[in-house]
């Protein structure tokens, strides 16, 4: 067993990726931890209209400061790939190395008008530990998003072997969720055997609908940030680890 630690960003998202780039190098410099989670489309804004030139630049300096900061960072971006814009998590690691990209699965209905669904699930191997990523209805597959089968993704994870999911979420303040979302989050988490990391964009619409924090797999919320601004939280993580070389 050894602490894996983690840390997740709940931050404003701009629409504008200048102004998203220096909070995130922002906190990667200043962390303390093997792991750094920020939220879905944290570093574009969320949308389709983003600069390929302005966000291949943008990945470059986050790499560079993975590097410089020893800290593997998750990140919430679009993409572009021919032609087709995805919703994505990019993993660099404390070695400035993309270790893989995840993208979204399950998008709303709203996503769909400007994003293409992911096709593939995957699992990472990173400080000892297997882990996946999901985004936001990835998870959840909320009512009212969109007539679309749940694939029970995080349930799927922990079949492969996964001891974490870092979960991006941009969900928004609507109250009426946060019941399906919190409980949502507990039960997957049990049902898949893994803690769930979760870093949500703050609004200013109001407290989100689902925290930033963590979950447990006994379902219990080992820590959950203020629901309104710009917050962070620091998570030691007991866990088995290996070498990341061992199938």
């Amino acid at each position: 067993m050894a602490a894996i630690r983690v840390t997740g960003v709940q931050m404003h998202v701009s629409p504008r990726l200048e102004e998203n780039l220096p909070v995130i190098l922002r906190h990667i410099t200043r962390c303390d931890a093997d792991f750094i989670l920020f939220p879905e489309m944290s570093l574009t804004g969320y949308h389709g209209a983003f600069s390929d030139a302005a966000t291949h630049d943008a990945w470059r300096r986050i790499a560079a400061a993975c590097r410089q900061s020893y800290v593997t960072a998750l990140i919430g971006t679009g993409a572009r790939e021919d032609g087709h814009v995805q919703i994505q998590t990019r993993i660099y690691t404390d070695e400035g190395d993309l270790l893989g990209t995840h993208e979204k699965i399950v998008p709303t209905i709203g996503d769909r008008e400007f994003c293409r669904p992911g096709e593939e699930l995957r699992t990472f191997r990173r400080c000892g530990i297997v882990f996946g990523c999901l985004i936001c209805n990835d998870l959840w597959v909320t009512p009212g998003c969109g007539p679309y089968p749940d694939p029970r993704l995080s349930y799927q994870l922990g079949r492969r072997g996964a001891q974490i999911i870092f979960h991006s979420v941009n969900s928004g303040a609507t109250a009426i969720h946060r019941p399906y979302h919190e409980s949502n989050l507990a039960l997957r988490a049990m049902e898949s055997k893994t803690f769930i990391c979760t870093a949500n964009a703050a609004t200013p619409a109001g407290p989100v609908n689902c925290a930033t924090g963590v979950v447990a797999p006994d379902g219990r919320w080992l820590v959950q940030c203020e629901r309104d601004g710009e917050r962070t939280y620091t998570v030691d993580l007991e866990l088995d680890v290996e070498s990341d070389d061992e199938a």
